[in-house]
């Protein structure tokens, strides 16, 4: 894989990184904003959804390290 694939991964995962804290934006906006009856329960899968993948992408490198010291 060379460097710009690599690029590419870390910038997939910041996206995804973004994304799942802005749904706590858009909470804010329709619970204090909006004053509709939301509950953090209903945007929580949506916020895991982007930052665990995001997170594990944005540090691909380490867990690709990680991977192959335990198979050797």
């Amino acid at each position: 894989m060379n460097d710009r694939e690599r690029d590419l991964w870390r910038v997939v995962g910041n996206i995804l990184l973004v994304l799942g804290v802005g749904v706590w934006v858009l909470y804010a906006a329709l619970r204090f904003g909006a004053g509709w009856n939301v509950t953090a329960g209903q945007f929580l899968p949506f916020h895991l959804a982007g930052v665990v993948p995001g997170a594990i992408l944005r540090r691909h490198r380490f867990f690709r390290k990680v991977i192959s010291r335990l198979r050797s």
